[in-house]
């Protein structure tokens, strides 16, 4: 009976977990929203797989800023920023971790580009990406 008690607490303390850690995320997802419309800029924290603009294969952590002058830019710790190409159709799938979502398109002679960012910011970016 004990186990049991055990367990069950265990479930409830998880659930209020991620429940807390998804509030934050879309409370996030909101202040860059806001900036967006109120400053022009923002900077959406995400993993990039592009392998012709950054060479690897691999996804690559960093941050999409808009409002830049050169259009949406993917800043990283290591090499300079890479200009991200726009999109036409943007396709979106979930995620097998929870909370994420991956944003894949193809750019015109630059290969499949593969975003994986939280789903409270996906339609935004996805808008940035399309132009719209």
């Amino acid at each position: 009976m004990a186990t049991l008690m055990e367990l069950a607490l265990l479930v409830i303390l998880a659930g209020a977990a991620a429940l807390a850690v998804r509030t934050a995320a879309r409370r996030r997802a909101a202040g860059r929203g806001a900036a967006l419309a109120e400053h022009g800029s923002a900077r959406f924290p995400c993993r990039l797989s592009w392998e012709a603009g950054t060479g690897r294969k691999a996804f690559t952590y960093g941050k999409i800023e808009a409002g830049a002058a050169e259009g949406l830019l993917f800043t990283r710790r290591r090499g300079g920023p890479l200009t991200l190409p726009h999109a036409v159709r943007v396709h979106t799938e979930p995620s097998w971790r929870a909370g994420l979502v991956l944003l894949r398109y193809t750019a015109p002679g630059r290969g499949d580009v593969r975003i994986l960012l939280s789903e409270a910011d996906a339609a935004t970016v996805t808008g940035l990406l399309r132009g719209d």
